[in-house]
């Protein structure tokens, strides 16, 4: 492959970059340091999107959606753009799935980008035969069994935009190889590959495992023969690209490296309706169980409009005894308000600091700030009586939003403290949730819907309304519990504390329990009576 040639300081860079089988948290981290600094992304249409989150605010993202025939761009539209960009000065990053060099076309790139003198990087990727040993479980290399393993493409090779090809594979050549066969893009031809393999000596009976979708949560694994292939895929309604087949014994050997499936909460789909902050660390808890999750926010928040009755107290803070927090996103806005007028962390030094639970603990912390008070349970209505002991005389900030609660206000108030409220941030419902999740809860195919407030267990219940009372639903507190009820929610668990950690162990006993009693009910069925219930 061409070394990088240094070139004009006017012209911009390509780095070529292996996002990795699907799960985003497998890209490398120099991957992840272009990202960060590139003024364009071109992506495959088969990245994870989360991947895009490292990419800087700044830059234009612009998805290819080239995968098999039919792709939006053609390589010579991907190779033109690529260029142009670089030609502006620009730092482009072509982001790629799987590994930049298998079955990526990244040669074609690079002898394009040295013949005009543009410097380029390549960065490789975990391609989806390898991920294959961690994620479903498949060796492909054993000592007894295979001691060599080939990586075949099942994509014919037209010219870039025709459904003309021919086939330039040796067949003859593979069926003996004394190892593991892996073949790429070969959904749509599985009947020319494997016939062609059959008839070049290999063993109809040959072991072949179809994983699709491979380190995503929703990842399938397919069992199958060789000569029959093509038709278990025909039985198999949307399995779809992208997709490995494995083909030889190494297939049979899977039992005690299967892991990923075996997650607790594998194959099960839950939909977070949280803020941002809330909703990413649920939504990592229950990936690393195994879950699918969708984040979508009920309640948008932003920072209020108008400081000018806010500032004043952000100058003197000293004068306050008490600086209270209500919430996470009350934090992160005070705090950024704080960094805007000039000051930092030390500006809170003459007051104590309390937090209404350990979420918003948490997010103090993220400013290196700890609260003096915090209850053990969440709640305002457990935080003020751990004040009301200082109350008398005392000076009290509340930083919240408007639509917040009053009642620990009130109650200080009546035991001597000077309340004062700083409203700033405000919520307001999400209009509208996308089609594709209405859809799904209309249809039943979530696994559960979780709510972290009263509030949000609302105006969940209203984006999905008629639908609600059909959900199960997992509640962060009794508040919420009890707003979910009132809109005919009877499928309702309540977290056994109101934090996020709790919330999240909660649903894992309700799915480890149902499950439970499920296998023991079917364990007492009659021979030969459904399970269907």
């Amino acid at each position: 492959m061409a070394e990088p040639i240094k070139s004009p300081t006017s012209l911009g860079k390509v780095s070529l970059v292996g996002a990795g089988p699907g799960d985003a948290n497998l890209i490398t981290l120099r991957g992840i340091q272009l990202l960060a600094s590139a003024d364009v992304v071109l992506y495959d249409g088969l990245v994870n999107p989360e991947i895009l989150q490292h990419a800087s605010p700044n830059a234009e993202l612009i998805c290819v959606g080239k995968h098999g025939h039919g792709g939006m761009w053609t390589q010579k539209e991907i190779d033109q753009r690529t260029i142009a960009f670089a030609k502006e000065g620009k730092s482009v990053v072509r982001l790629k799935g799987g590994d930049t060099a298998i079955f990526a076309r990244t040669a074609e790139e690079v002898e394009q980008l040295a013949a005009l003198a543009i410097p380029f990087e390549i960065v490789p990727g975990i391609t989806a035969a390898l991920a294959a040993t961690a994620y479903a479980g498949i060796p492909l290399t054993h000592r007894d069994w295979a001691s060599a393993v080939a990586f075949v493409t099942g994509q014919l090779q037209p010219s870039d935009g025709s459904l003309d090809a021919d086939d330039g594979i040796d067949w003859k050549s593979l069926a003996p190889f004394p190892g593991t066969l892996v073949l790429y893009m070969g959904v749509t031809t599985a009947h020319h590959w494997s016939q062609q393999l059959i008839a070049a000596g290999k063993s109809p009976a040959t072991p072949v495992a179809l994983v699709r979708r491979i380190s995503w949560p929703d990842q399938q694994v397919v069992r199958c023969e060789l000569g029959n292939v093509s038709e278990t895929i025909r039985s198999l309604p949307g399995f779809r690209p992208p997709v490995i087949s494995i083909i030889g014994e190494v297939v049979n050997l899977t039992s005690t490296m299967n892991w990923f499936s075996q997650r607790p909460l594998f194959g099960k789909r839950y939909l977070i309706a949280a803020t941002p902050d809330s909703g990413s660390k649920l939504s990592r808890m229950l990936s690393e169980l195994g879950a699918q999750v969708t984040l979508q926010p009920a309640m948008e928040t932003s920072p209020v409009a108008d400081w000018t009755e806010i500032d004043p107290h952000l100058h003197n803070l000293a004068r306050h005894t008490w600086l209270v927090f209500t919430s996470p996103a009350g934090v992160k806005t005070f705090m950024e308000r704080l960094f805007h007028l000039g000051y930092d962390a030390r500006h809170l030094s003459g007051s104590k600091i309390a937090s209404v639970g350990s979420a918003t603990s948490e997010a103090l912390q993220h400013y290196s700030l700890r609260a003096d008070r915090t209850p053990q349970v969440s709640g305002i209505e457990f935080l003020a009586p751990l004040l009301i002991p200082e109350s008398p005389g005392a000076s009290i900030l509340f930083i919240r939003n408007e639509s917040g609660r009053t009642e620990g206000i009130e109650l200080l108030t009546s035991h001597g403290a000077k309340c004062v409220s700083l409203n700033v941030y405000e919520q307001k419902p999400v209009p509208a949730w996308p089609a594709p999740i209405l859809e799904a809860c209309r249809d039943g195919r979530w696994h559960g819907i979780l709510v972290t407030s009263a509030n949000i267990a609302e105006h969940a219940c209203n984006r999905i309304s008629p639908h609600q009372s059909q959900q199960r639903w997992y509640s962060i507190s009794a508040r919420a519990t009890e707003t979910l009820q009132t809109r005919e929610c009877t499928q309702v668990v309540t977290s056994s504390s109101p934090n996020l950690d709790s919330l999240a162990s909660t649903l894992l006993r309700d799915v480890m329990v149902r499950e439970d009693n499920s296998c023991e009910s079917n364990s007492k069925r009659p021979p030969g009576s459904s399970n269907l219930t």
